[in-house]
């Protein structure tokens, strides 16, 4: 299994989601996930019980997961805004 499938495991993401890259910093004992969807991706707005096409993304955040083997593991996607 790879780095990034194991991640994408671990994290329990969903389709569209993917794990892009992870990049390791042993000094650190920290893991940095970042996540993407394909381009063209259409979101479900359950109020609204509709599909839409995301129109552009945030700038990139992040979030603190539950630590993985005793790192640090920290996920950065930039989430979808659709109409």
């Amino acid at each position: 299994m790879q780095v990034r499938e194991l991640y994408h495991e671990i994290l329990g993401l969903k389709r569209p989601w993917s794990v892009a890259h992870v990049a390791l910093n042993l000094k650190e004992q920290q893991g940095d996930v970042i996540a993407e969807h394909p381009s063209g991706t259409k979101f479900f707005r359950p109020e609204w019980s509709l599909t839409l096409p995301c129109y552009d993304q945030t700038p990139e955040r992040q979030w603190r997961h539950l630590d993985s083997c005793q790192f640090k593991t920290l996920l950065h996607p930039s989430v979808p805004r659709v109409d």
